[in-house]
């Protein structure tokens, strides 16, 4: 199965051929209309099994996580230019695991002289390399709990040593400001046809956990306010259509529980085995309005 790539930048990944700390890079590619997020990560270079790349993506209506190891290797061409190959190997899948295969990416690159990376290409075992498209950074960003909560799973050591970024800081879970001088509020606006049930997720200081809360009922082109008190930090929103001839869902991968019927408000939301989850987006919640839009 080809996969294409779409990067925002290739500089941290092989502009240097060695690391003296961690490069994570983030991936994002589709493949037959599946949306696959990734993770890369890079130790060093020069060792061999040191270096890997979480992939996520959700088919068949279950989310699924793969990890499979990275080799590299370099070669020094006539022309002076480096190329430069990362290999996929020893996939394994991390949860939810529907009976499928998964086969290992190959990536590479030429470098010249001055570091300047040219002809990036992807592809697998099975299919020649064709161009990739484009690539993101993200050492320094936003290498927090809930971020990498995308691409592990609760008890794997790397969930909190991921939290120390490639400039040494260490970054800890968010926690949210109640300190706001000005209430915030979430602001669902439906701009579509059809009544969409949306549910929210935040971190609720009196439970010390994550919280889902849903169903609330959004008016076709309409809007709902939900008052979020003096809370500023991280929440998550679903919708859904619950037509019986269309199927419209909103969410980019985070799962949380829910109640595919009820009404409901379920404690650690994000932990909990339960039996119904749904993919939510993420929104920074700041002092003010905060504005979702369910578009068709």
């Amino acid at each position: 199965m080809l996969r294409f790539l779409k990067f925002t930048c290739l500089l941290c990944l092989f502009s240097t051929l060695s690391f003296a700390k961690i490069t994570v890079c983030e991936i994002t590619f589709y493949t037959n209309n599946v949306k696959y997020d990734c993770l890369m990560v890079l130790h060093d270079t020069e060792s061999y099994g040191n270096n890997y790349m979480r992939v996520a993506y959700t088919k068949g209506g279950s989310y699924i996580v793969i990890n499979q190891q990275l080799s590299l290797e370099k070669q020094l061409l006539p022309d002076g230019n480096t190329y430069v190959t990362a290999s996929g190997y020893n996939v394994r899948f991390i949860s939810n695991n529907p009976g499928i295969t998964y086969n290992p990416d190959r990536f590479s690159v030429l470098i010249n002289a001055a570091g300047v990376i040219d002809q990036p290409k992807i592809g697998d075992s099975r299919n020649a390399m064709m161009p990739v498209f484009s690539y993101k950074d993200v050492s320094n960003e936003i290498l927090d709990y809930n971020y990498l909560k995308h691409f592990f799973i609760d008890g794997e050591p790397e969930l909190v040593s991921l939290s120390q970024n490639s400039s040494g800081f260490q970054q800890p879970i968010p926690t949210p400001n109640y300190n706001s001088n000005q209430n915030s509020y979430l602001l669902l606006e439906n701009n579509t046809k059809n009544v969409v049930y949306a549910s929210y997720v935040i971190f609720d200081k009196n439970e010390n956990c994550f919280v889902s809360r849903g169903w609330y009922e959004v008016n076709p082109y309409g809007n709902l306010k939900i008052d979020f008190g003096d809370y500023q930090g991280i929440a998550y929103v679903h919708g859904t259509h619950r037509g019986l001839l269309t199927n419209l869902s909103w969410g980019d991968g985070f799962k949380f529980c829910t109640d595919p019927i009820n009404k409901y408000r379920i404690l650690f939301a994000d932990q909990n085995n339960c039996t119904n989850k749904a993919s939510y987006s993420q929104l920074k919640i700041v002092s003010g309005a905060n504005k979702f839009i369910f578009n068709p």
